[in-house]
């Protein structure tokens, strides 16, 4: 029985994220979302999140990162390559609670860029996807799980933030690195 809790499973596919704050490693979902996850792992191997900053940051909420055109949270692409984006894949075992790994995207279909964001809050489960909702946009698609480096999401959460939730002094993505366990 599948458990989006459990440790990274034999043949999974892992990230290991080096931040200026510490490790976090993430379990990914290649086999429950596809593209969702495959879209995060090609983007790591192209080195696209190296350097990249965490723009937003919202104690009890999420971390948000992963433009790095941009820097701010109003670029990036798809691994696709320039001016491209993926679509929503939802599985209704995957669910927002603290770790999960999750994409940010716009209120249009098919927005899926680069950014990302990790739940450090317990109470976000309005993040879901709703089937049958009259919105088909909503909720918003999990694709990995924090397993190790809680700690890590905890300090960077805690740091001073300013205007639009952006922290005072840089949270930096130094390095995804992919793996198979």
């Amino acid at each position: 029985m599948f458990n989006q809790l459990d440790k990274p499973q034999a043949g999974e596919t892992i990230a290991i994220m080096k931040t200026n704050h510490g490790t976090m490693k993430l379990r990914l979902f290649e086999e429950r979302v596809g593209e969702c996850a495959t879209n995060f792992i090609e983007l790591a191997k192209q080195g696209k999140y190296d350097g990249a900053p965490f723009h937003r940051i919202i104690k009890d909420f999420m971390i948000q990162g992963g433009d790095f055109t941009r820097r701010n949270g109003t670029g990036g692409h798809s691994a696709k390559g320039p001016g491209t984006t993926i679509g929503d894949k939802f599985d209704p075992c995957l669910t927002h609670m603290r770790g999960a790994l999750s994409w940010a995207k716009t209120n249009m279909p098919n927005s899926i860029g680069s950014q990302f964001f990790i739940v450090h809050g317990d109470d976000v489960h309005f993040l879901d996807h709703v089937p049958n909702h009259p919105n088909p946009v909503n909720g918003y698609s999990v694709f990995g799980q924090l397993y190790e480096g809680f700690e890590v999401l905890d300090e960077i959460a805690k740091v001073k933030t300013g205007d639009m939730d952006r922290p005072i002094e840089d949270v930096i993505i130094e390095s995804v690195t992919i793996e198979k366990v």
